[in-house]
């Protein structure tokens, strides 16, 4: 069996980094390549965290950039955040340009109706980040993978918070959501935690500039804390800027923070925000070498600090090349039974695949939005973590999954 190396060399890494930040890899590829499909939203509402997940997978394959001998061929194709534009770039990732596998689907739309042709498409699907519970629980699929945490581990974070935090739970909130899968699914999950008490809700389309409105129904609400359920888009630090220099000083509560490009946009707002159940976090560094140097790679690639959603491509992307290695060949199959068995090491430590219904095994985070003593990486303002929520706290049995594979 060949060993997938885990070796880094930053010689080799600069190197890379001659190359476009954009699609890189992009082009026909040799007989000789592995052919990996990324349909990925880098348009639309979504665009920030596709774009995140694009630059995370790009640097993991160029750190990796060979496995079972072949050169490893990323080919993005974006999705627009809509799901039948989804469905039609997989079926050109697999028929044209021959994909072994497909990874990145971002968002839970996207992922469910490329899944519903797992039939047809017949390769092995991982998504690096779509969190409603359906993807492992009652829609899983034979081929279809999770590497993420998802909706019910951060809802079980956040009735861990609660009862870390009373001040908390005494709160009356409003409910700011997207009118979406993802949006109206978080926030029922929400309202079911024992004792929440809802003041009032407004949910949007995504695509809302203007919160004008919004801010007033919480003015009108009594409501003395804000739950954000807003998938992510220029409308989420838009909310929270509008919020803020509107005078509405609730302390406001994410499921599972913003991107870190979006705390910068809005400064000293976007202090004090708390995530309940965070993916990750660049200033997890001082603990961890490996997110340091990753840090590092990312910077002196993207100048930017890596986002929650990069570092969470990267480490799927690290679980995948490791399972294809693995593999006893690139047969759908023996691709499904590779992903099955392995455990491989990623910058959050091992990541372990559940066979019984394909879930990711780690935990998550819990954060706080801090202003920096001194700007990193480009960074003012950064999700500083105050608690480590492990798999055995926040994750679910297969029996409360629902899944049935």
């Amino acid at each position: 069996m060949r060993k997938l190396s885990t070796a880094w060399s930053m010689a080799s890494v600069s190197a890379a980094m001659a190359l476009t930040g954009a699609l890189a890899f992009v082009g026909p590829a040799a007989a000789e390549d592995l052919v990996i499909g990324v349909p990925l939203p880098m348009t639309g509402y979504l665009s920030s965290l596709g774009i995140d997940q694009r630059n995370g997978v790009e640097l993991a394959v160029r750190h990796h950039p060979k496995v079972r001998g072949m050169d490893v061929k990323l080919v993005f194709e974006d999705t627009q955040t809509k799901a039948d534009i989804a469905l039609q770039k997989a079926q050109k990732l697999v028929f044209q340009d021959h994909a072994k596998v497909l990874t990145g689907m971002t968002a839970s739309s996207d992922t469910l109706s490329i899944a519903g042709q797992a039939a047809r498409l017949k390769v092995p699907m991982v998504t690096l980040f779509a969190q409603v519970n359906q993807i492992t629980g009652a829609q899983c699929n034979k081929m279809l993978f999770r590497t993420a945490p998802y909706d019910g581990m951060a809802t079980k974070g956040m009735a861990l918070l609660m009862k870390d935090r009373p001040d908390l739970i005494a709160k009356k909130w409003f409910v700011v959501y997207h009118d979406i899968l993802w949006g109206r699914d978080n926030k029922a999950q929400f309202a079911s935690l024992p004792g929440v008490k809802i003041a009032g809700e407004a949910g949007r389309a995504p695509g809302s500039a203007d919160w004008a409105s919004t801010v007033a129904q919480i003015q009108a609400s009594n409501a003395d804390g804000i739950y954000l359920a807003l998938a992510t888009g220029d409308e989420l630090p838009a909310f929270v800027r509008q919020a803020r220099d509107s005078g509405l000083k609730q302390v406001i509560l994410t499921p599972v923070g913003m991107p870190d490009s979006m705390l910068q946009s809005i400064g000293d707002s976007g202090q004090g925000i708390i995530s309940a159940a965070l993916l990750g976090s660049w200033m997890l560094e001082d603990k961890n070498a490996d997110i340091a140097r990753f840090n590092k790679a990312y910077f002196d690639a993207y100048k930017m600090a890596p986002g929650q959603t990069a570092m969470q491509a990267y480490a799927g992307t690290q679980w995948l090349l490791a399972a294809l290695e693995k593999a006893k060949s690139l047969a759908p199959a023996d691709l499904v039974a590779s992903f099955e068995s392995t455990s491989a090491k990623t910058i959050f430590g091992d990541l372990t695949m559940r066979k019984e219904d394909h879930q990711g095994m780690l935990g998550m985070y819990r954060a706080e939005s801090v202003k920096l003593d001194a700007p990193k990486y480009g960074a003012k303002v950064g999700w500083k973590v105050t608690r480590a929520l492990s798999w055995d706290e926040i994750g679910f049995s297969v029996a409360e999954t629902g899944c049935k594979l």
